[in-house]
């Protein structure tokens, strides 16, 4: 029975998935900055691929890697052939890379991929080849970031809501994050739709994308990564 484990270390969480032939058998998840004290109590698998945002983290997980199991990492890389043609300007981060290949197989050779990380990327792919994309700081960083750096705004975390005008600074806080990206991400898939003259499907994975993605009419996929690098992995090394 062939086992493929595959891994995407974020910035805040890290997904780890074992694959069973072409299903997922288990995911587990925990904080990517207590990585090694994650249980992972899942069986030997045949390959792992990762895709990390976080270098010193990806050193980690080679490292539990090799003591629980004995096996090296494969991580993910532009190079790899999964029918998106990618040109891009240095090196196009492993974990969007992954995101094109998950919606790649859901969608085929145009749309738009969206990904509700601590950056929250926009990435756009036509006719297979893949056009470029967006990244700006997500809902929950947003928020981090204007408690950090002012002095009277508390820390609130980010939620679905209802209204739009709030009565209380907690509560104005995360209505402006809220809606304020609900409207950036409208406002740019219309504009990618109107440039290239496509009503591009558009799918997303991430954070608060479920309910971002309801209210706007996309399509969600809380385990979208992962399956990008499971379909990259069966097309770099296929095991038997």
């Amino acid at each position: 029975m062939q086992r493929i484990l595959t891994c995407n270390i974020g910035n805040t969480n890290t997904q780890i998935a074992n694959w069973v032939e072409n299903r997922i058998e288990k995911v587990i998840q925990f904080d990517t900055q207590h990585l090694y004290e994650g249980k992972i109590n899942l069986k030997k698998p045949g390959a792992v691929f990762t895709a990390s945002t976080v270098p010193d983290k990806a050193e980690e997980w080679e490292k539990i890697v090799k003591n629980i199991w004995g096996l090296n990492v494969t991580f993910i890389d532009g190079k790899i052939d999964f029918g998106v043609e990618i040109e891009y300007k240095g090196n196009l981060g492993q974990d969007r890379i992954s995101n094109l290949a998950g919606a790649y197989i859901k969608a085929g050779d145009n749309f738009v991929v969206i990904d509700f990380g601590s950056a929250t990327t926009v990435d756009v792919v036509v006719n297979a080849r893949y056009i470029g994309g967006l990244i700006f700081a997500g809902m929950d960083l947003g928020l981090k970031a204007l408690h950090r750096y002012t002095s009277l705004l508390p820390r609130v975390e980010p939620k679905k809501v209802d209204k739009i005008l709030g009565k209380g600074t907690d509560e104005c806080l995360l209505l402006g994050a809220y809606w304020g990206e609900e409207t950036r991400i409208r406002g740019i898939v219309d504009g990618i739709r109107k440039e290239f003259k496509q009503d591009f499907p558009v799918l997303t994975t991430g954070g608060m994308g479920e309910e971002i993605s309801r209210a706007l009419g996309y399509r969600y996929d809380r385990w979208l990564t992962l399956r990008g690098i499971k379909y990259i992995a069966d097309r770099t090394n296929p095991l038997p």
